[in-house]
């Protein structure tokens, strides 16, 4: 089985969205993610793949898989359906593995025995969120091995971080 990565954003809190959709608009937060994902696979849930904006999907120069136990979901073509994060993998043609989210393939995939890597942009503000990363789990199963220098944008401080797991 393939060692993967996952990737998320969150606030103080580990708060990853509300309504199903970022509680926070940061432009170089999003291009952060396209650069650390291009010509990789992405993993993401149903609900992760329905937030996407429709000219935004699938997401380009990568690999896109959503996971869901709905077996008649429409998906554009070229994007694979799973019903599991353990198909998912199996279905992942890139060396690089992302998954991409939401809260319960988090849950899931953080916990995961090839789960080796967590980038994290941590946003230093507390949102009204009804989403939320496992940050308990992450705190106490893995050590932040990289912190980038504090960015600011649109009144937003946050910074880039690389967890690896103990």
């Amino acid at each position: 089985m393939k060692n993967f990565s996952i990737i998320a954003a969150a606030d103080l809190n580990y708060g990853i969205g509300i309504n199903n959709q970022l509680p926070w608009r940061i432009p170089s937060e999003l291009q952060y993610f396209q650069k650390v994902t291009a010509n990789s696979t992405v993993i993401m849930g149903r609900n992760t793949w329905n937030s996407l904006p429709p000219q935004s999907r699938p997401l380009k120069n990568r690999q896109n898989i959503v996971v869901s136990r709905s077996a008649n979901l429409e998906l554009s073509e070229n994007v694979l359906l799973a019903n599991s994060l353990e198909q998912a993998l199996e279905l992942a043609v890139q060396e690089e593995i992302f998954v991409i989210g939401g809260a319960q393939l988090y849950s899931e995939s953080i916990k995961h025995s090839n789960c080796t890597k967590v980038y994290l942009t941590k946003i230093f503000e507390t949102f009204n969120c009804d989403t939320f990363f496992p940050g308990d789990y992450l705190e106490q199963n893995f050590s932040l091995e990289t912190e980038s220098e504090s960015n600011s944008e649109n009144g937003f401080e946050f910074r880039f971080l690389v967890y690896l797991k103990d």
